[in-house]
């Protein structure tokens, strides 16, 4: 079962019985086997899979609040806030090299061609 629950798209833990019953009633018109991994499956991965998911959402949640995002904050918010930030860090590297690399207003010498006289 979870393999099935990681490969079924958009599936998340509470759709796991529906999906299970699906499979059973497959499972009693004989239109797929019966395998043993998933008709004898103990509660005990039941209830782990239930665990790691709270888990994994658990780091999400402290990932998102190590980043500022809350869930009200959207994708378009997101970008922009990075593309800010960025902007920023160009026009500083552009302003460092204008003053290293910059001429000042000093009067242009002239070349002129050695011994023509």
């Amino acid at each position: 079962m979870n393999r099935i629950m990681e490969s079924a798209l958009c599936a998340e833990i509470d759709d796991e019985p529906r999906i299970r019953a699906i499979l059973q009633s497959l499972i009693d018109a004989k239109e797929i086997p019966a395998l043993k991994a998933f008709t004898h499956e103990s509660a005990e991965k039941r209830h782990g899979r239930k665990r790691q998911v709270e888990k994994e959402r658990k780091e999400a949640e402290a990932r998102q609040r190590d980043m500022g995002i809350s869930s009200e904050d959207s994708l378009d918010d997101l970008i922009k806030r990075r593309q800010h930030s960025r902007e920023q860090g160009f026009n500083c590297l552009i302003s460092h090299l204008e003053e290293k690399y910059a001429e000042e207003d000093a009067p242009a010498k002239k070349k002129g061609k050695k011994g023509t006289q």
